[in-house]
């Protein structure tokens, strides 16, 4: 940058300097041409004069070329120039050239031509120079012409000492104008150097640790003004980044899906909030259109509302996550005129909790009813009078027992999925096979299964490798499995229990080939007191299911259902390897 500036400085001044020598020089060496080339011409008029004044008293005479060739050697040896006389018409008297390199139709050139109007004329060629002077009689009668043949190389000055000059003289100069460029860089440019680039740190938004010239001297004001503005950007930026990293990491942290749009329906601001809900990220979101983002007619009639003035919410369904959402547009008429901020406000989760809510009424009154109605007809059963049958009576107190385990169960099982979910049911891990898992709920539900006339098979293969897992709370797991498929699947079916290995974990299954589940019901099956339509005839708590996803999920694993209707459903869950 120092150097960059400084040569940016000095080249002007050189390159003024340098252009003005050339101008001087190429002036100068010109006009020296012109001026030699001048006196030349005059002194070899002059001489040209001279030999026409000594030949004159030849012209006429007897011998007159011999004469006039004796003068023309005789003065080309002495100047070492050709010497040529003519007659009046320009017709070749004598020279002191040789006969080949003699002019041919002298009387055809220019200078020649020019003696005889004029009296003499000069001509300069690529290679030599010719002067003419007419001869003539005292009374100004012409007799004939005289022609010198000077070579160029005579007449010409050497200028090579004048451009040698020339040179030393320029370098000398751009030498002198350089320690001046750079005199003047030092002393008065240097700051606006120091301030240049303390405006280029400024632009790249660089506002502390700047550096100022110490003593300006007619740039004070200016640098004072630029440290001041500095000062005053910075505190300003620095404002405004904590704000906007304020804004950002409440946009980022919120649950909340937000879109900024401005008044073209352009998207200007995408939280990741609203990337999930979307799905998609922010670089191809910004600047797409409201519709393209959106996608859903009713989101995009609510941001025109809004965008028209006027604050809209709404609440649908959307995606094939069915995910519930509240909408709401709201017009950023002070802070950002033209533009609509859209908010959303994921209620899946809340809506879900509210449909298990009424699940978990629906299915306790459910549960609680029936025992409850049926203890109420025994006992008024008995006060009317089937006290006094004693065999009647021991049969209704029989059911009544019957009824108190079913609440018992009930409150059992809800007691014991209390303790699961607050994490207080100790649980004791074992390093043991999966077989050694599979064998004692099978065991202890065969004869239940034959009673139901169903089948169960035990399939295990003996080269699995150990698993970690409490083998009391595993059993209850594979047990609640298979009362399930004792319950839902007819007379003659299949209930099959296995493992197999999956990468570093061991998938456990319960297969059977019942009534199978609903589609709908898929999702909701774990959930507590839920129900399919099929088990609502029944018996069962609808907390089984629930009891064993929070029992397998305790033990790192993994539970879900496949099944088809009517053709049977089957229960996985898996344990990772020890």
């Amino acid at each position: 940058m120092h150097r960059r500036i400084r040569w940016r400085i000095a080249l002007p001044y050189i390159g003024l300097l340098l252009l003005t020598l050339l101008v001087v020089t190429v002036g100068t060496i010109q006009y020296i041409r012109e001026r030699e080339t001048e006196l030349r011409e005059t002194q070899y008029l002059n001489l040209a004069q001279r030999i026409a004044t000594e030949a004159l008293v030849f012209y006429g005479t007897v011998g007159e070329s011999a004469s006039l060739a004796q003068i023309a050697e005789h003065n080309a040896e002495i100047l070492g120039i050709a010497v040529t006389f003519l007659d009046s018409q320009g017709r070749l008297l004598a020279s002191s050239l040789p006969l080949d390199e003699q002019p041919e139709a002298p009387s055809q050139l220019s200078v020649v031509h020019q003696a005889r109007a004029e009296g003499q004329g000069t001509d300069i060629s690529a290679n030599q120079m010719l002067a003419a002077a007419s001869i003539q009689e005292p009374d100004g009668q012409p007799v004939g012409i005289v022609l010198l043949q000077v070579p160029l190389i005579d007449v010409q000055i050497n200028l090579q000492p004048i451009r040698s000059l020339a040179v030393v003289v320029f370098l000398i100069a751009s030498l002198a104008v350089l320690v001046l460029a750079l005199i003047v860089w030092d002393r008065t440019l240097k700051p606006i150097e120091t301030l240049t680039i303390a405006t280029e740190q400024m632009g790249s938004g660089n506002f502390k640790n700047l550096n100022f010239p110490e003593n300006p001297q007619e740039l004070s004001e200016l640098s004072q003004a630029l440290q001041e503005m500095a000062q005053h950007l910075g505190e300003q930026i620095e404002a405004l980044s904590s704000e906007r990293a304020t804004l950002s990491a409440v946009l980022n942290q919120m649950t909340d899906g937000v879109i900024i749009a401005n008044d073209e329906g352009r998207v200007e601001l995408l939280n990741p909030a609203a990337e999930r809900l979307f799905q998609m990220d922010e670089k191809s979101g910004l600047g797409r259109s409201v519709v393209e983002v959106l996608r859903y007619h009713q989101l995009v009639d609510l941001w025109r509302t809004a965008k028209s003035g006027q604050r809209e919410s709404t609440m649908l369904e959307i995606g094939p996550r069915h995910m519930f959402l509240q909408v709401i547009g709201i017009p950023l008429k002070t802070s950002l005129p033209g533009s609509t901020m859209i908010l959303f406000q994921d209620l899946t989760q809340l809506r879900r909790l509210e449909t298990v809510r009424r699940d978990f009424i629906s299915n306790v009154s459910h549960e609680l009813r029936t025992p409850l109605a049926s203890l109420k007809a025994l006992a008024e059963t008995l006060q009317e009078g089937a006290l006094e049958d004693p065999p009647a009576a021991r049969r209704f107190i029989l059911r009544m027992e019957t009824e108190i385990d079913n609440l018992t169960q009930l409150v059992n099982e809800l007691l014991e999925l209390s303790r699961i979910e607050s994490g207080k049911v100790p649980v004791s891990f074992h390093r043991i096979q999966p077989c050694d898992l599979l064998r004692p709920a099978y065991e202890r539900m065969t004869l239940q299964v034959e009673r139901a006339g169903l089948e169960l098979h035990l399939d295990c293969q003996q080269e699995l490798p150990a698993v970690f897992a409490d083998p009391d709370r595993i059993t209850q797991v594979l047990i609640n499995l298979v009362h399930n498929a004792i319950k839902f699947t007819p007379p003659g079916g299949k209930i099959t229990l296995s493992a197999y290995r999956d990468g570093e974990q061991i998938v456990f299954y319960v297969k059977d080939t019942g009534v199978g589940i609903a589609r709908k019901d898929l999702n909701r099956i774990f959930e507590r007191f839920y129900k399919a339509d099929q088990a609502r005839t029944g018996g069962g708590t609808g907390l089984g299911l629930s009891i064993a996803r929070h029992m397998i999920e305790s033990h790192g694993g993994y539970i879900w259902v496949e099944s088809d209707e009517e053709i049977g459903s089957t229960f996985y869950f898996t344990l990772p390897i020890a």
